[in-house]
C-alpha cells in the first residue's frame, strides 16, 4: 500500500510539474504574457560576459500595449533628462511586433525614427521572466551578442 500511495504521489506531483512546463513553455501565450506586465532589465552579458547598465536605466522598463505600441519608460533618474532640469521626455515610444512562430519581437521606429529597427529574438518566457538575445552591430563593425533577462513587474 505505500509503494501505491509512494507511486501515485510521484505520478501527482509529475503530473503538476510538467503542466507548469507545458504552460511556461506554451508559444502560442507569449503576447498575452508579454502585454500581461511591464518588463524590467534585471541583467545583461556583452558577448558572454556580465556588463552593467547606467544607474539612470536600472529603474527603467518596457510597456508592450496590444496594437502593436509601446514606450521605454524612464525611471525616477532620467536618461533623457541630460540637463536636469525635468523637461525631457519620460519615455521612448515605439512599435512592436511578435513573428508567426511568437519566437522574435520586433522593434520598429523606437524613438520615432523610422530606420530605427530591431530584434530580440526570445530564448525563454513566462510570466515572471522573459531571455532576449539581440545582435548589434556598432559603427565600427564590432558584433555583440546581448544576452538579457527581463522581469515582469505588475502594471
Amino acid at each position: 500500500m505505500k509503494n501505491t500511495l509512494l507511486i501515485v504521489l510521484i505520478m501527482a506531483v509529475s503530473a503538476v510539474a510538467c503542466k507548469r512546463k507545458d504552460i511556461r513553455g506554451d508559444l502560442k501565450n507569449r503576447r498575452d504574457i508579454l502585454e500581461s506586465a511591464n518588463w524590467k532589465l534585471s541583467s545583461i552579458k556583452d558577448n558572454g560576459g556580465p556588463t552593467s547598465l547606467p544607474a539612470c536605466q536600472q529603474d527603467n522598463y518596457y510597456v508592450f500595449t496590444p496594437g502593436g505600441t509601446g514606450r521605454y519608460e524612464e525611471g525616477t533618474n532620467n536618461c533623457l533628462d541630460s540637463t536636469g532640469t525635468g523637461n525631457a521626455p519620460t519615455f521612448t515610444a515605439f512599435k512592436w511586433e511578435m513573428t508567426g512562430d511568437l519566437r522574435n519581437i520586433y522593434f520598429r521606429e523606437y524613438g520615432g525614427d523610422p530606420d530605427a529597427v530591431f530584434n530580440w529574438e526570445i530564448t525563454n518566457m513566462d510570466y515572471d521572466a522573459m531571455d532576449v538575445t539581440q545582435i548589434v552591430t556598432t559603427s565600427d563593425k564590432i558584433q555583440h551578442k546581448l544576452e538579457m533577462v527581463f522581469r515582469s513587474i505588475p502594471k
